[in-house]
């Protein structure tokens, strides 16, 4: 059974469990391109107590990941998630800048969230220790292959925290390239649209139309990204 932390509520904030599991990645042990979702959610950590280990991550939101992959060009037309996410995988990897599962409670809706407002909050609330020691540990020094990241999330609080976590990793040595993605020595980190149903923009980031907010934000991300798989 996995360990549950439990948080003290800071104010109307409460960050009230985090699941802490075994540390897990899929697909390429040494990959060219990495995966990043914020944290399991509550449908994925359901999954680890009942589900084929290939079947967890991204479980319930893998078509949109899929189409997400295809259009930044990691994934060839027709691949997808389920089909990549194989212990014979050698070129992507999948996991979550948060490691284990994190829910925040939410005193207007009255439940506990794990994506949306969370994913900023977390990195000054209560849980911010959680997801700098995750940080430290397995995206401080990343192997060698890798060239491209793909960060999950396109809001712009979220972005902001991500660029300013890892410039941190890396002694500050930073570079921007646009406004959804930057670079650390030979790895390009780069801000995707979340594939969570419950991400209302996913549709618009898709049609790439530059005269809408995260039509732009795509194109932003398919450039960086091209130039990152060009990268030997």
């Amino acid at each position: 059974m996995p360990e549950v932390l439990y948080f003290k509520p800071a104010r109307a904030r409460s960050w009230p469990l985090a699941r802490r599991e075994r540390s897990r990645r899929w697909g390429a042990a040494r990959p060219r391109v990495l995966v990043l979702g914020f944290s399991k959610g509550f449908t994925q950590a359901a999954a680890t107590r009942s589900g084929r280990f290939e079947d967890i991550p991204f479980k319930g939101m893998r078509p949109r990941l899929s189409e997400t992959l295809v259009a930044l060009e990691v994934f060839k037309v027709g691949q997808n998630v389920s089909n990549r996410m194989v212990a014979t995988e050698s070129e992507v990897a999948f996991g979550s800048l948060v490691r284990c599962s994190l829910s925040r409670y939410n005193p207007k809706a009255k439940k506990h969230e794990c994506t949306g407002s969370i994913m900023p909050a977390a990195f000054v609330e209560d849980a911010a220790p959680i997801v700098r020691r995750c940080a430290q540990t397995y995206l401080a020094v990343l192997p060698s292959s890798v060239r491209l990241v793909v960060m999950l999330g396109t809001g712009d609080a979220y972005m902001k925290r991500c660029q300013s976590l890892i410039g941190s990793l890396y002694l500050n040595d930073l570079q921007v390239i646009n406004d959804v993605s930057y670079r650390t020595g030979r790895v390009v980190w780069v801000h995707a649209s979340h594939p969570s149903g419950l991400n209302g923009h996913h549709a618009s980031w898709m049609t790439g139309d530059q005269s809408d907010k995260q039509g732009r934000k795509k194109v932003l991300a398919q450039q960086a990204a091209a130039h990152a798989l060009l990268m030997q």
